[in-house]
């Protein structure tokens, strides 16, 4: 794979990128706005490309051998997945989240951006429903659960503890759930609940658009969680 120095390089490439696509979108340049995601896009399949496709392979004994690029391969198939999501190629993006939560899970990467956006993308698509997930909501939650208890680097991540109440919340433990909001209140930025209101929000409407049984009790969750971090 490119070594370290080549992957700062695109990833700063790529982020210029993005966050012109970004402002450009935000001022209704939408044309060029995609020009943008799209360059930055075209950056990171020349790195992918370089990526072993034996990282995917779940041989135990192999595992340690490739542990030094599992963090950047990650990172670029999250950074993938976000341009396609921008995009507007919802399959393509959810594509690109599993394969870098495959390589979060297997190499326990600090990083969950994949998993979290894996799991919501997947509702939110409609590809998947809350049941079908539990398995791996019950398997996210015991992960960063311990992370949160063991590591105090990610004790202080304000974005963890919103993933842990997302996570929870979804399970249907609003008691577990709030306790991580209150904390992600907390550390967060000011602006910080309402993004993630905002996610959730997008959740729940799909998940009644797609006829979800559990977009009612998701529904009820959100409306209380809005008062706590209102």
């Amino acid at each position: 794979m490119t070594d370290s120095v080549q992957i700062g390089d695109i990833l700063r490439n790529v982020t210029l990128q993005r966050r012109k696509g970004d402002a450009l979108a935000r001022a209704g340049r939408d044309e060029e706005a995609a020009q943008a995601y799209n360059l930055a896009l075209s950056l990171l399949e020349g790195a992918l490309e370089n990526i072993p496709a034996s990282i995917f392979d779940s041989d135990p004994g192999t595992l340690t051998s490739r542990s030094d690029i599992a963090a950047d391969a990650a990172e670029l198939f999250g950074l993938r997945g976000g341009l396609l999501r921008r995009l507007g190629r919802l399959d393509e993006a959810l594509e690109s989240y599993r394969r870098g939560a495959t390589i979060e899970y297997r190499y326990d990467v600090p990083s969950t951006y994949n998993r979290t956006n894996a799991i919501k993308l997947a509702l939110i698509t409609g590809d998947r429903t809350i049941e079908q997930l539990i398995p791996e909501l019950e398997r996210f939650e015991d992960v960063l659960s311990r992370r949160l208890s063991t590591d105090e680097r990610a004790a202080d991540d304000a974005w963890a503890w919103a993933d842990l109440g997302d996570i929870r919340l979804l399970l249907g433990d609003d008691v577990g759930a709030g306790s991580a909001y209150r904390t992600f209140k907390a550390k967060a930025r000011t602006d910080s609940p309402k993004v993630t209101l905002s996610v959730l929000r997008e959740i729940a409407d799909a998940l009644g658009a797609h006829g979800d049984r559990e977009a009612a009790r998701i529904e009820t969750s959100l409306n209380s969680l809005e008062q706590l971090l209102g």
